[in-house]
């Protein structure tokens, strides 16, 4: 994991990216104050003032990769090509791997989306959770005010979680550095 432990202000905006490389959402983090009624140990009613952390799912930002059965490898779909002084296709196929192709280009679809909102001030600061492989490939691609706006890298996917999950996850890793913006 890679933490950026610069102080992050209040009123900064937070996104959250989850991504396994097939599917990805943005979510954006979230604090406010809330009152909540308690009560003592002699039943005494009185309100407290809690730290209220959440993460809400932009709808705008939600990726989906494409379909295998959509993607064409090549001019004719298999992968052959044509090839030397001989007008006629070779007989051996290239290997191409059409898993890791869809994947890059959901990354470089990320990747796009993030860079131009990252011109439009549409946030300050970013984390990413996804494997050590997409978070590479992310790198790549990102612009370099992007990459300074990350302040963690989570070596987990978080796609089939909810969102209380990556939530709890989030507060420790920003509580051990020391970041109040997530702290409870």
């Amino acid at each position: 994991m890679h933490l950026n432990s610069a102080q992050i202000e209040q009123a900064s905006i937070i996104w959250v990216l989850v991504t396994d490389g097939g599917r990805a959402q943005i979510y954006r983090y979230h604090q406010h104050q809330e009152t909540v009624p308690m009560h003592d140990s002699k039943r005494k009613p009185y309100e407290q003032e809690m730290k209220r952390h959440e993460l809400t799912p932009l709808p705008e930002m939600k990726f989906e990769s494409e379909p295998l059965n959509d993607f064409q490898v090549g001019h004719d779909g298999r992968g052959s090509k044509i090839s030397g002084a001989n007008p006629g296709h070779n007989t051996c196929e290239e290997h191409l791997d059409i898993h890791d192709e869809v994947k890059q280009n959901l990354v470089k679809e990320i990747a796009d989306k993030l860079n131009h909102a990252r011109e439009t001030k549409a946030f300050d600061h970013l984390v990413i959770s996804a494997s050590p492989k997409i978070l590479g490939a992310l790198r790549i691609h990102l612009d370099k005010t992007v990459q300074d706006c990350v302040v963690a890298e989570i070596n987990k996917d978080f796609t089939n979680d909810t969102s209380h999950a990556l939530l709890a996850h989030l507060q420790k890793t920003f509580a051990g550095a020391h970041i109040d913006e997530f702290r409870t």
